[in-house]
């Protein structure tokens, strides 16, 4: 069975989509970076740890300090203790996570 979607729309511009049985994002705190492997260890809000691989494609946007908007980025402006959110791509068989685009939100 394959993943099943559900759509929720206003009457207004906005609408939000979630996959049902897959996790779309993440949520949490770079525990651990380990930029030569292109890795990190996130830890949920719950306390769960999650292993992501960042492939080369993956996007990355840190806040830009003058005006603490996002802007673009790469692997070396992230931190250990950064609050991000992921977008995931993929899970592997180990449970791990291949990320398309991580956002530093702290």
């Amino acid at each position: 069975m394959g993943n099943e979607y559900l759509t929720f729309q206003s009457s207004k511009v906005w609408s939000l989509n979630f996959i049902i049985g897959a996790k779309t994002m993440i949520e949490g705190r770079i525990k651990q970076l380990d930029l030569a492997n292109r890795s990190a260890l996130i830890v949920e809000g719950n306390g769960n740890e999650v292993t992501v691989q960042f492939a080369l494609r993956t996007n990355v946007e840190v806040i830009e300090p003058e005006t603490v908007g996002l802007m673009g980025g790469n692997l070396e402006d992230l931190e250990e203790g950064f609050e991000v959110e992921i977008e995931v791509a993929s899970t592997e068989k180990d449970g791990s996570i291949i990320c398309d685009s991580i956002a530093c939100v702290s």
